[in-house]
């Protein structure tokens, strides 16, 4: 077995190559790691060392609840250490390869093939080829039976794993259901395996004892996997302290799991199957899990999470808890897409009472008949009741998912769309409405398992029924790329053949296959073509007789239960909510160790969340105080762009405590005024910050000690004063700016003064930039105010006014006459911002 002990020079230099390439990538924020609450370990003390990998890019991956949730888990025990890894986006995996560069994990840098364990999260089909980028940047060998001793072992769970059979020869083994105490159980096996120094397959066998892991290539016919499920969501394991990420994430906010599983019973959905029964959290322990999330993390919003937040027994008391308890400090409150029978005035008028967040509905399909075929339970007197009172308490837009392709569906039900939508505009009385309408992906484990998927292009024909009915306007259509949702529907219900497909087409070039600008759909046809596979025939209709690829995998639900469900669809008739109604005999419950948990009644609640009175009111003897802050932006920070530098600071004042002004109206944000944007991958010491706090007697010496502790490491605080409330904006006064900028070996200092001194005797110095599409020229000499070379490195000033100034990297490329690209190696620092102009 590998000796995995991580040398600590090696990841030095791993720290170092990587920050030389970020200079030429898209949002190198991505990358730095560094975020306030991950969690560094001394990797000498744990005994296993894990990888949780999200095959998607970072703004995403960070977006995950279940991957915070494992590495939470996982980090909370001494002995195992939980490190973050996301796949590189194209232009970074391009940088990468050229370099010769592995992939390694965010919080030490240390290379992905040396941890002992590599998990990935597979939350959607086609996350199938970046699996295999992250494995192939690594220098892990795609294949499980191609891995020897000098390998990390591979373990994937999360939806796709419900039919792991396409992706099997990639994995040494999957865990189906919830992971919170599997990956315990996992790792404590791993642990006991590496004290036996026994061979490989040794541990495979350790594993396929546990409960809901399925191990490949030990799995015989006649084993059945039984899902993992957490009984008891209140007393389960919840971080207290999420990651703050530095640049903006898919859902930038806390989230937090109000309840797991649904029994609405929704044909068509996939989670409402997999993770029954119901299990709510009391009100007390939403609100405690949001508490220790706010102040640890210092965001703004606080998202309920569920797959039906709106069917929360105690939903109207948990929104008014929520905002009672922390609206004073402008926190608001979102939900996630709702039922349209779930909303009402009452929510509504909590959730504004901070804040207006986002406002999507889901109707599904456009037709009462369809409705019932999928057994969603709304009507459109649902809709119009959740619209009118959104739009009567302000709201000025909504979202509406729809599908198409849903079995039985007709041209009539693709007309009910056009007209809802069309209803929709009415209720919102001028609003803007925007449809985002799928097409109908059938999965494993449902009723509609069996069900044919339309064609591409019988896709494209029905969103053309559609498209056609609407124009420019206050109404927005919009349709998912066909071949995506026709590669999923390979995917979803794929057999061990396709795998070869996967592999090819990854080595043909596909990543990202979901993202739109990014498919490679040609790729795909031919990888089809080349291993042999007619991909129609995985759209095509089941018979219900024939054995299903992932027929092994025991999804809770019973097959018997999905067969009855799928032929009342066909009957157009309902099956009630067992919550609101009897059992209707699903096969998850045993109501032994496992039954629908709903949360306690919570109407008394609201006394113990300390109600804040200054939510309807600003209090009379409110005092402001302005201060000037000059910090420091260097190290990894020189990444961040602007607008996640002002992030930055807002949840840095609420982490600290201060109180920030606010400026009024349906969306307050806190008044911080910053210098010039500084560009990306300058480092810089003359940064400057004003910004007011309310109900402070702190001295200014004393807010520095709070800020530095709350700031991360590269964002320093150098000085702090107090100024005058009607002191005029600093960065309306500053005239130039001066950088001082090391050379690189390859520019002889002989030559590079020469440049200068060509410079200096020039009349005029034209820069032509190309900005937004159009070409402008700038003459440097009237920009350059100073420009000095001394021991390898020049001073310059930059002449700066309100329209902006010159990127320093610009006129330094263009003076020594070297390539911008080049340029960008240049190590910039920023260091002094002045007021008046030097002669």
């Amino acid at each position: 077995m590998k000796d995995r002990e991580v040398n600590s020079v090696e990841t030095d230099s791993n720290s170092h190559d990587l920050e030389k390439i970020l200079v030429h990538v898209q949002k190198p924020a991505r990358y730095i790691g560094e975020e306030i609450n991950a969690i560094r370990k001394d990797v000498s003390k744990v005994n296993l060392r894990i990888g949780l990998c999200f095959p998607d890019v970072y703004e995403v991956g960070m977006s995950h609840l279940g991957l915070k949730i494992l590495y939470s888990i996982v980090n909370a025990r001494t002995d195992l250490y939980a490190e973050r890894v996301f796949a590189p986006w194209p232009d970074m995996e391009d940088q990468m390869r050229r370099n010769g560069l592995k992939l390694v994990t965010l919080e030490t840098g240390t290379p992905v093939a040396d941890l002992d364990l590599v998990g990935f999260s597979l939350q959607y089909e086609l996350c199938a080829t970046t699996v295999l980028q992250i494995l192939d940047l690594a220098g892990i060998p795609l294949r499980a039976n191609d891995r020897t001793s000098d390998h990390p072992f591979v373990i994937g769970g999360g939806p796709v794993a419900f039919n792991p059979v396409p992706l099997s020869p990639f994995f040494d083994a999957f865990v189906i259901g919830d992971g919170e105490e599997a990956i315990l159980e996992v790792s404590a096996a791993h642990c006991v395996w590496k004290q036996r120094n026994a061979p490989r397959e040794e541990l495979l066998r350790m594993w396929k004892e546990i409960p809901g892991v399925f191990v490949p290539s030990l799995h015989t016919p006649r084993d059945i996997i039984q899902r993992r499920v957490t009984t008891d969501l209140e007393k389960s394991d919840f971080p207290s302290a999420f990651i703050v990420p530095f640049c903006e994430t898919v859902h930038d906010r806390i989230g937090v799991e109000v309840a797991r599983g649904c029994t609405r019973g929704c044909r068509f959905c996939q989670a409402g199957m997999i993770y029954r029964p119901v299990r709510e959290k009391s009100v007390q322990r939403v609100l405690h899990l949001a508490e220790q999330n706010l102040r640890s993390t210092g965001w703004e919003e606080v998202a309920l999470l569920s797959l039906s937040t709106g069917d929360h027994s105690c939903i109207s008391d948990l929104i008014g808890c929520m905002v009672q308890k922390f609206g004073s400090e402008k926190i608001a409150v979102s939900l996630p897409s709702l039922r349209t029978d779930t909303f009402n005035t009452d929510m509504g008028e909590q959730i504004r009472r901070v804040r207006k967040t986002g406002f999507t509905l889901a109707p599904e399909a456009g037709t009462e008949r369809l409705r019932k075929i999928i057994n969603k339970g709304n009507t459109e007197e649902d809709l119009q009741r959740a619209i009118t009172a959104a739009f009567d308490l302000g709201w000025q837009s909504v979202k509406l998912y729809f599908m198409i392709g849903l079995p039985h569906e007709t041209d009539e039900d693709l007309d009910g769309i056009v007209t809802l939508v069309r209803k929709a505009f009415k209720w919102a009385k001028g609003g803007k409405v925007t449809a985002s309408i799928s097409t109908f992906v059938p999965k494993a484990h449902t009723p509609f398992q069996w069900a044919e998927q339309i064609s591409i292009e019988e896709t494209v024909r029905r969103q053309q029924h559609i498209r056609k009915s609407f124009g420019r306007g206050r109404i927005q259509v919009k349709f998912h790329d066909p071949r995506v949702s026709f590669l999923e529907g390979v995917f979803a219900r794929a057999d061990e053949k396709v795998s070869d497909a996967i592999e090819i087409a990854f080595r043909k070039g596909a990543r990202f296959d979901g993202w739109d600008d990014q498919l490679k759909f040609d790729i795909w046809m031919d990888a089809f073509s080349e291993s042999g596979i007619d991909p129609e025939r995985y759209l095509a209709a089941r018979v219900k007789a024939d054995p299903l690829p992932w027929g092994f995998i025991h999804g809770g639900v019973t097959e018997e239960y999905l067969s009855k469900e799928c032929d009342k669809a066909l009957r157009e008739e309902s099956t009630v909510d067992c919550r609101k109604g009897w059992c209707q005999a699903c096969g998850v419950c045993d109501f032994s160790k496992l039954a629908p948990t709903l949360a306690p009644d919570a109407r008394v609640a609201p006394g113990n969340t300390e109600p804040q009175s200054a939510l309807s009111a600003e209090a009379s003897d409110r005092t402001v105080r302005r201060f000037r802050l000059q910090y420091g932006k260097v190290g990894r920070m020189r990444f961040l762009g602007h607008q996640d530098l002002i992030r930055l600071f807002e949840r840095s004042f609420r982490r600290s405590r201060m109180t920030l002004d606010f400026s009024n109206g349906f969306h307050p944000h806190p008044r911080l005024r910053f210098s010039a944007p500084l560009a990306l991958g300058v480092e810089s010491v003359a940064e400057f910050l004003d910004f007011d706090l309310v109900n402070v007697e702190l001295k200014p010496d004393e807010i520095m000690v709070i800020l530095t502790k709350n700031l991360p490491n590269g964002i320093t605080p150098l000085k702090l004063q107090e100024i005058l409330l009607n002191e005029p904006l600093l960065s309306a006064r500053i005239r130039q700016f001066s950088y001082k900028i090391k050379l690189l070996d390859t520019l002889e200092p002989e030559q590079a003064q020469e440049r200068i001194d060509q410079f200096w005797s020039a009349p005029e110095f034209p820069l032509v930039r190309k900005h937004k599409g159009k070409f402008k020229t700038k003459d440097l000499k009237e920009w350059i105010k100073r420009l000095d070379l001394s021991d390898g490195a020049l001073t310059v000033t930059i002449r700066a006014d309100a329209s902006g100034s010159v990127h320093p990297l610009d006129a330094v490329a263009a003076v020594l006459g070297i390539d911008k690209e080049l340029a960008r190696d240049l190590h910039v620092i920023k260091t002094d911002a002045g007021t008046h102009e030097c002669d």
